[in-house]
């Protein structure tokens, strides 16, 4: 009969490094105020009924991705997503340039 060795935990200060150093080269934190939190749930709400699942969580913290979903929006044949994508933009905008309210 074999033997069964039980699994050796792995260096969990290894590990969280390893982690960190994967996370920080694929994403770039973006502010969580960029993005009024009413427009962007009615946002991801509006996405959804167009087959688009779009997550709250990656929009504020994931500048590219919140960026990429905008453009998905903006692409698609649904007009008042188009003006949530085109407002939620002048809002990312306006954040970024430190404009206190964009118009």
């Amino acid at each position: 009969m074999r033997q069964v060795s039980s699994p050796q935990p792995m260096d969990s200060a290894f590990h969280a490094h390893r982690v960190v150093d994967a996370s920080t080269r694929c994403r770039q934190p973006a502010p969580a105020q960029a993005w009024p939190a009413d427009l962007l749930k009615a946002f991801c709400l509006r996405m959804s009924s167009q087959g688009m699942c779009v997550s709250q969580v990656l929009m504020q913290n994931d500048r590219r991705y919140g960026l990429e979903q905008l453009s998905h929006a903006h692409n698609m044949a649904d007009d008042t997503l188009r003006a949530m994508a085109v407002q939620l933009f002048r809002h990312f905008e306006a954040y970024q340039s430190g404009i206190s309210d964009p118009h």
